[in-house]
């Protein structure tokens, strides 16, 4: 009987030395405070792999990640995009904007980052770096529906800042004025007729301006598919 205890000992020690290295990681939800009063308190979630909290002194990228309509950001990061910032070593943060009809008639919803809510993201991921005092780079967005709106127009109001983006099925006409140094995946499903025209036109505007970007319609209408997701994570890995 002993001995028996005594193997499975072993075996419990043994997984914790090998899953005690990613221990130390951080999953949370937070908030900060906005001018805008549909998002007076704005909640979003981030995740920080332990490799990066340990590593404070490598700047590491951010992969922003804006769900659809009035979506939560903890249940947007499903558990394959926490794999993929463990395996790169980057931070997930996911605001969990909230929609308002007013907001949007006066075109100062949270789709335009330009008006607060880009301002609002800039203001989490300062707080997320201060706070767990890690250092970070660029940001790679990934946004669907609403949150694909987000994510075109974010990297073309701040290039600077961006790497890449993959904006699935945005519901919105968003067009390019200028080249920016931030390559593009645009997806949507060939049978969402609202939206194949909005995505195919930020396409041709982008090929026009010489932006790096890359289209692609699947066989399915108004969601977010397993196949979009991979070929995302595929691109972002494409463009480091």
């Amino acid at each position: 009987m002993k001995s028996k205890l005594l193997i499975i000992g072993f075996i419990l020690m043994a997984a914790v030395l090998i899953t005690g290295c990613d221990t130390d990681f951080v999953d949370d939800i937070d908030a900060i405070q906005t001018d805008n009063y549909a998002n007076s308190r704005l909640e979003y979630y981030y995740y920080i792999p332990a490799t990066v909290v340990k590593d404070k002194q490598t700047p590491h990228p951010i992969l922003v990640m804006i769900p659809s309509l009035s979506g939560r950001g903890e249940q947007f990061a499903s558990q394959e995009f926490k794999e993929f910032a463990r395996q790169e070593n980057l931070i997930i943060v996911a605001p969990s904007f909230v929609y308002d009809e007013a907001n949007w008639a006066k075109r100062q919803s949270y789709q335009y980052p330009a008006m607060w809510s880009g301002q609002a993201l800039l203001a989490i991921t300062s707080h997320v770096t201060e706070k767990h005092q890690v250092s970070t780079s660029k940001m790679y967005l990934f946004g669907y529906s609403a949150g694909a709106q987000f994510a075109l127009r974010f990297c073309l109001w701040r290039p600077e800042l961006c790497v890449a983006c993959a904006a699935h099925a945005g519901g919105g006409t968003v067009i390019p004025e200028k080249r920016v140094n931030v390559k593009f995946f645009v997806t949507v499903g060939s049978q969402d007729s609202i939206r194949v025209d909005k995505a195919a036109t930020f396409y041709a505007s982008a090929q026009e301006l010489g932006i790096d970007a890359v289209y692609k319609e699947y066989n399915i209408g108004h969601t977010l598919t397993q196949a979009q997701i991979k070929d995302s994570l595929s691109f972002f890995r494409s463009v480091k």
